[in-house]
């Protein structure tokens, strides 16, 4: 059945890492023996590339879909491909952020994850003496160890100027329902930028035809390969391109529902080993 595999591609939260969001020794060795076979290996993420690198200790990659795909990646971390969002439209969109109280961040094509020094204060200020379920999520989540802090004036002339490189705005927010408004809004850009989401917490902004299929269309052109060639594995809505192209498209269990409809394979939970189970058993034939 797996005949006319050449190429898997992984997404990496809700799918390849577990809720700790590590890649375990099982899911290692399930990918190194895939990858003796022949298979070409790469990651497909919305995450920058610094991001991707973090959880995978160093696993041998062999290419990088970074960023919804609006960044590509050799297995070496040179920068072969990138869209980014236009400066305007970046001031305007953050502009309109501005006014909610939620977490957000600007990544750029050098892996930065950018946030705004006076919207990060104030969301500490807010947050800080707030005990409410709502609060304490916001506080875990907001402050990334690799985040960079800008003023807004400093963060606006970097995006002016071209020396940050936006690929991607992310949106976040403990309660779902609380990010429809912010999408609405966000809608009137929609002739530049596409609006995806990787779960229920989170928007986000990437630039218009840009997708995790168009990122491995690279790898596929350089390697020669088919569409039908091609594994992907994904869980939410910024997987859906390529779930919907590949060859052998497979969803994880845990996937929302409308993603496990137009999947060809359902795989395990991603806190159960999936990915490395559906190698081992469906792929390899290993039990």
């Amino acid at each position: 059945m797996f005949s006319q595999l050449r190429l898997a591609a992984f997404d990496m939260d809700g799918t390849l890492l577990n809720e700790d969001a590590r890649m375990t020794e099982a899911t290692r060795e399930a990918c190194r023996l895939l990858q003796a076979s022949g298979c070409k290996l790469v990651l497909s993420t919305g995450r920058t590339y610094a991001s991707a690198r973090l959880p995978i200790d160093d696993f041998p990659f062999d290419g990088y879909v970074c960023s919804n795909g609006a960044a590509v990646y050799e297995a070496d971390g040179r920068l072969v491909q990138r869209t980014f969002l236009p400066a305007d439209m970046v001031r305007e969109v953050v502009h309109t952020l501005r006014q909610e109280l939620l977490y957000y961040e600007l990544h750029d094509t050098a892996s930065n994850r950018w946030m705004v020094q006076e919207d990060r204060e104030r969301i500490e200020s807010l947050i800080g003496e707030d005990t409410s379920v709502e609060g304490l999520a916001l506080r875990r989540f907001s402050f990334y160890e690799w985040s960079r802090v800008a003023p807004l004036e400093e963060m606006m002339r970097l995006v002016s100027t071209g020396e940050a490189e936006i690929v991607k705005l992310f949106v976040w927010h403990p309660v779902p329902e609380r990010l429809e408004p912010v999408r609405r809004q966000l809608e009137q850009w929609s002739e530049s930028a596409a609006i995806t989401t990787s779960g229920p917490y989170n928007i986000e902004v990437i630039p218009k035809h840009v997708s995790k299929w168009e990122g491995l269309l690279y790898f596929c052109r350089k390697w020669g390969f088919a569409p039908e060639q091609v594994m992907a594995f994904g869980d939410a809505d910024n997987d859906r391109e390529a779930l919907t192209h590949a060859g052998y498209s497979v969803a994880m269990e845990n996937a929302d529902p409308a993603i496990k409809a137009i999947a060809r394979f359902i795989a395990p939970h991603h806190n159960e080993d999936g990915v490395a189970r559906f190698i081992r058993e469906r792929v390899l034939g290993r039990g």
